[in-house]
């Protein structure tokens, strides 16, 4: 509760959900993504200068508020690295870049697991989806899920 700084936790939340909004919305460019990987460095360093002004030991709002923007900036930085890596658009992961439009499941049906080195640098890891009973999909949303339902009802 002693750390002084001259940075206001409020002010980095703000600037990381803007910027995780920018480049890892539902659609996504890589340049957006590396935009957003780049930001998110950026706010870990000036996380490290935040100021917390209440001292209180009791409903310190203000620390609260502190540690959860913490975690909340390693897990954005988690879901961004992962998103750049992912060279495929799967749910609400789409990539406009040529050649990732399509979902890839030779290649990415898997869970990504994320780990801060002690460097800091963030390294990713898979491990294969077990598939016990629904085989994988394409979803179809709007005018192209209409026509995959009358489809499926003129053919049986």
């Amino acid at each position: 509760m002693n750390q002084e700084g001259n940075e206001n936790w409020s002010k980095i939340r703000d600037e990381m959900g803007l910027s995780m909004e920018e480049g890892c919305g539902i659609y996504r460019t890589p340049e957006l993504m590396q935009k957003t990987v780049d930001k998110l460095a950026e706010l870990q360093e000036r996380f490290k200068r935040v100021r917390i002004s209440d001292t209180s030991s009791v409903f310190n709002t203000d620390l609260l508020y502190t540690i959860e923007l913490g975690h909340g900036l390693n897990v954005a930085e988690c879901m961004a690295h992962s998103a750049l890596a992912r060279k495929e658009s799967r749910g609400a992961h789409q990539r406009l870049d040529e050649g990732c439009t399509e979902r890839d499941d030779v290649n990415f049906l898997k869970h990504t697991l994320a780990f801060r080195d002690a460097d800091g640098t963030t390294r990713l890891e898979y491990s294969d989806v077990k598939i016990t009973t629904l085989p994988p999909a394409k979803r179809v949303y709007g005018g192209e899920a209409e026509a995959a339902d009358k489809k499926e009802k003129a053919n049986g």
